[in-house]
C-alpha cells in the first residue's frame, strides 16, 4: 500500500481492512485464548502491508501518512484484534525510521517509560548498556524487537535507543486486563548495547504522546463497536411487547452514548490531522486520550445496563471491548493525568496562548 491514500481510496482501505478483520475475528480470538496474540491474522496483515503504514517506504514500511494508519488502528479497535499494530507501525516503525535505520519485518513493540523505570543504564566504554527488566512491556512475546528509546542519565539531550531480542531475554509473562500481553523481560547478564541517535532523530517525550494517541485510535474503534452492539441489541431484545429500544429511558442512556462516541472520534482526527500537517500536536492528542477516556466510562456504563446480563458472558462479544477500554484509558496516561498535563500548559500560557490554542489548529481539520 504505498503512498498516502486520500478520498475515495480512503474509503477503499477503510472496507478491505474491515472486511479483512472480520473475516479473521473468531480465528484471532481462538488463537489470543490460547498465546495471547494471533499471529495467523498478523501475517495476514503484514502480506496486506498493513503493519507498516506511515512509515516510510525509504526505511522499509508501506508509506502513507498517520491518517492511514488511524483507518487500520480504528478497525483493529473495532474488531478487537489481537495484534500489536499501533506498537509496530506508530510507534517502533516510527522511532527506526526517525532514527535513520531499516526497519524490520515481524510485529515490533517499544518499552513504554513506566515499563523501563527498573532498568538501569550503565557506561560501557564510551557508550551505555542497559541492564535489569522491562516490565509490563506490550506484547513482547510476540515481537522480533523491544525497543527503548531513553534519554542518557545526567543529559536528557542525548537520547539512545536499544534494540532487544526477546529470545535473548528471559520472558515472564503477563497481561493486562484484558488478557493482552504485557510481559516482563529479563535482560541478558551483560545488558544490551544502546545506539546513540542523531539530535534531531526521535525524542521520548514524543513517543509518550504518540503511544498515547495509538491507545486513544484503537478506542474509538472500541467505543464505536460497542455503540454499534448497544443499537443492536435494543432494536432486537423485546421487552413489554416492544423493543427496549422504543422505551425513552434506553433513548437516552444511548443518545448520551452516541455523542460521547462522536466526541472522541472528533478529538483523535484533530489529532491525527495537526500530527499530518507537521504541527505541534501535544494538546492535541491530549485531548484526544481524556475523550476518550472519558467515553470510555459512558461506553461501559451504557453498554453493559443496556444488555443486561447477558453483555457479562465470555461468549457475548460486549466484554472484549468492555475491558479493553479499561485497559487502553490507564495505558499511556489515564485521562486524570493528560488533564492535569494540559490544565498546566493552558494556565501557564496566558489568556493570548489560550486564544492561539482554541483557534491555531483548525485550519489543519477544515482542509481535510
Amino acid at each position: 500500500m504505498p503512498g498516502t491514500v486520500e478520498g475515495d481510496e480512503r474509503d477503499l482501505l477503510r472496507a478491505t481492512v474491515a472486511r479483512l478483520l472480520t473475516d479473521r475475528a473468531p480465528s484471532a480470538r481462538a488463537d489470543a485464548a490460547r498465546q495471547g496474540w494471533s499471529p495467523g491474522l498478523w501475517a495476514l496483515l503484514e502480506e496486506a502491508g498493513l503493519t507498516l503504514v506511515s512509515v516510510p517506504e525509504s526505511a522499509g514500511g508501506s508509506g502513507g501518512d498517520v491518517s492511514d494508519l488511524a483507518v487500520v488502528a480504528q478497525a483493529c479497535g473495532y474488531q478487537a484484534a489481537p495484534v500489536p499494530l499501533v506498537e509496530t507501525a506508530l510507534l517502533a516503525g516510527w522511532a527506526l525510521a526517525a532514527a535513520g535505520l531499516a526497519v524490520p519485518p515481524g510485529p515490533l513493540t517499544v518499552v513504554p517509560s513506566a515499563a523501563a523505570a527498573s532498568a538501569t543504564l550503565a557506561p560501557d566504554g564510551p557508550g551505555l548498556r542497559v541492564h535489569g527488566r522491562l516490565c509490563g512491556v506490550p506484547w513482547a512475546r510476540a515481537a522480533r524487537q523491544v525497543l527503548l528509546l531513553t534519554a542518557a542519565p545526567g543529559d536528557p539531550g542525548r537520547v539512545v535507543l536499544a534494540a532487544v531480542d526477546p529470545r535473548d531475554c528471559a520472558v515472564e509473562p503477563g497481561t493486562n486486563l484484558a488478557a493482552e500481553p504485557r510481559d516482563t523481560l529479563v535482560l541478558p547478564a551483560g545488558g544490551v548495547a544502546c545506539t546513540p541517535l542523531p539530535a534531531d532523530g526521535p525524542d521520548p517525550s514524543a513517543a509518550v504522546l504518540r503511544g498515547a494517541l495509538g491507545r486513544a485510535l484503537l478506542m474509538v474503534g472500541s467505543l464505536r463497536r460497542v455503540l454499534d452492539l448497544t443499537v443492536g441489541y435494543a432494536r432486537e431484545r423485546e421487552q413489554f411487547g416492544r423493543p427496549i429500544g422504543r422505551f425513552q429511558a434506553v433513548q437516552q442512556q444511548i443518545a448520551a452514548l452516541a455523542g460521547a462516541v462522536e466526541q472522541a472520534q472528533a478529538m483523535t482526527d484533530l489529532a491525527v490531522a495537526v500530527l499530518d500537517d507537521g504541527g505541534c500536536a501535544a494538546e492535541a492528542v491530549m485531548a484526544a486520550k481524556i475523550c476518550a477516556g472519558q467515553a470510555a466510562s459512558v461506553a461501559i456504563a451504557v453498554g453493559h445496563q443496556v444488555h443486561g446480563a447477558i453483555g457479562f458472558t465470555t461468549e457475548h462479544e460486549l466484554h472484549l471491548h468492555t475491558r479493553r477500554l479499561m485497559a487502553w484509558r490507564d495505558e499511556y496516561g489515564a485521562e486524570s493525568e493528560w488533564a492535569a498535563e494540559l490544565g498546566a500548559r493552558v494556565t501557564s500560557a496566558g489568556p493570548d496562548g489560550l486564544w492561539d490554542l482554541l483557534t491555531g489548529r483548525s485550519a489543519a481539520v477544515a482542509a481535510r
